[in-house]
């Protein structure tokens, strides 16, 4: 780490402390917002024939901190380090490992999955019969429990302007997909 980035890195960490009443009552906020619309959308989905369901509402509390934990680590510019040690877990298995594989360039992961498939290969001549596409899309879902597609959109292409996306808007499309559900039962009984 060089000299421009470590005192970039502080000058976030000391602009985040400056501001941090604020995002903890930001985060407080949205999190009860959160809540409550996913407690509607559990109360809509169970009055309704949808076979959909909320799996899992977050404490409140929990949930801002979360949100303040993520904030701290992007004034940080450690968000990568956040992400695969607090977000992924709930999303994904072995995340310390599969944050290796993240922002990897095309070709680097290219070569990645080309060297699973040559290792299953070897290992068995019976993984001739199957593209290196195939063999590392088994190799992600054995080792990481997600199919190839979610892995490379969330590891391999992550990006740091959507991760945050992706944990500020977790919720809110758990309360779409619910919604989406039941107008879809509804416009169907029309």
């Amino acid at each position: 780490m060089g000299i421009q980035d470590m005192m970039t890195k502080q000058a976030g960490g000391q602009m985040f402390k400056k501001f941090a009443p604020q995002m903890t009552a930001l985060a407080e906020i949205v999190a009860q917002r959160e809540r409550a619309q996913l407690e509607l959308a559990q109360r809509l989905t169970e009055a309704s024939d949808v076979d959909a369901s909320i799996d899992a509402i977050p404490d409140a509390e929990d949930r801002a901190e979360q949100l303040e934990a993520m904030a701290e680590a992007a004034a940080h510019q450690d968000l990568q380090s956040w992400y695969f040690g607090e977000f992924a877990p709930d999303r994904l298995d072995n995340p310390e490992q599969a944050a290796a594989y993240a922002g990897l360039h095309e070709d680097e992961w290219e070569s990645q999955k080309a060297a699973w498939a040559d290792n299953y290969r070897a290992a068995s001549p019976d993984a001739e019969a199957f593209s290196d596409e195939a063999l590392a899309g088994s190799h992600v879902e054995t080792t990481f429990g997600v199919s190839l597609k979610e892995f490379e959109a969330n590891v391999v292409f992550w990006r740091p302007g959507e991760a945050i996306r992706d944990v500020l808007t977790t919720n809110l499309a758990t309360v779409e997909a619910a919604m989406e559900a039941v107008a879809d039962d509804l416009e169907g009984d029309e």
